[in-house]
């Protein structure tokens, strides 16, 4: 390994399912192989950044068949350089996280084959959950990508930008509380640099950190303030709601100066948890397994231990809706 790939985010697991790939190739087909991370998505190419530098790739015709994974923002994958630059995408190497959502999950009507699983960012080890105090802020939706983001592999951070919008921000910090108790917390106003001393000490060397939240919680501006330049375009804020208009159009790999990796995303309304079944509800099945009644629904039933923990303010109603979704869900199968 060299430093300036794991400046980049590469690691032993990497480089070993690379060599794995290279092992059955002669010397001279070796040789015109390099591992590259995608640093951004465009159409028909994708932005490379590795050993050479960034440059412009294409994706193998025969990588677009048999179920091939198609690259994702964040991507390690193997580059056959071609002489005058840039190359083809020959495969994408295993993925340590995945970041994904699914699409048409939230329409009642669609047929679960219909579900589609859309990615959005790969081998992303924190995310930043952007939302502010004001009309955007919805504990369900925050709620929704924190499962999200958990289901990933990834782990969740909650930022709470715009502070300057009320003078005291107590009631919003012990809204995102309720989501989980160990979850951490920053409140940030970007624009001045208020807060992001914590923000920025999550970046440190080969660590990505990505940003997701609703179009005009300032998450180009955050970019842009851990940046240090102003990298992602940022909108006028509307005096009606105080929100910021949608800028971010496509999803980038940012170095950090100082360490670390950063991608800003596109706005996301709203997010449905790709396999839901699968999200972790530890915590309240330990607390189902201390209810009076074994088949307890967590609903109206005395000693319910999960209901005592929800009006104790220990779990989200919201989380709480989604355990129950879940349950549901099994017993029916």
């Amino acid at each position: 390994m060299t430093s300036e790939l794991e400046a980049l985010g590469w690691g032993a697991d990497f480089e070993e399912t690379y060599q794995a790939f290279c092992a059955p190739l002669s010397p001279d087909e070796c040789a015109r192989m390099t591992p590259v991370r995608i640093v951004g998505v465009q159409r028909q190419t994708f932005q490379v950044r590795g050993l050479h530098g960034e440059e412009e790739a294409r994706l193998a015709g025969a990588s677009r068949h048999a179920g091939a994974l198609t690259p994702a923002i964040g991507d390690w994958c193997v580059l056959e350089m071609a002489p005058e630059g840039g190359g083809r995408l020959l495969a994408v190497l295993p993925r340590r996280t995945t970041f994904a959502r699914a699409l048409g999950a939230s329409e009642e009507t669609r047929r679960p084959q219909a579900v589609r699983q859309q990615v959005i960012a790969a081998n992303v080890d924190l995310v930043l959950i952007v939302t502010t105090p004001d009309a955007d802020f919805d504990l369900e939706r925050l709620e929704r990508y924190v499962l999200a983001v958990q289901q990933s592999g990834a782990r969740p951070v909650l930022v709470l930008n715009k502070a300057d919008l009320h003078a005291n921000t107590d009631w919003w910090v012990q809204q995102l509380r309720t989501l989980g108790p160990e979850l951490e917390i920053h409140v940030t106003f970007a624009e001045s640099g208020q807060g992001l001393e914590g923000v920025r000490s999550l970046l440190t060397g080969g660590v990505t950190l990505a940003l997701i939240g609703s179009s005009g919680v300032g998450k180009s501006t955050l970019t842009n303030a851990l940046l240090g330049r102003p990298a992602a375009p940022t909108g006028e804020v509307r005096a009606s709601d105080q929100q910021g208009r949608h800028t971010t159009t496509s999803r980038t790999l940012y170095t950090v100066p100082g360490g670390g990796l950063l991608i800003d995303n596109p706005g996301l309304r709203d997010i449905a948890v790709w396999d839901a079944d699968a999200a972790d509800f530890g915590e309240l099945e330990a607390l189902a397994a201390q209810c009076r009644f074994r088949k307890c629904t967590h609903t109206t039933e005395p000693g319910c231990a999960v209901q005592a923990a929800v009006q104790a303010g220990k779990v989200s109603a919201t989380r709480l809706a989604a355990f129950q979704a879940q349950q549901s869900r099994r017993a029916r199968r």
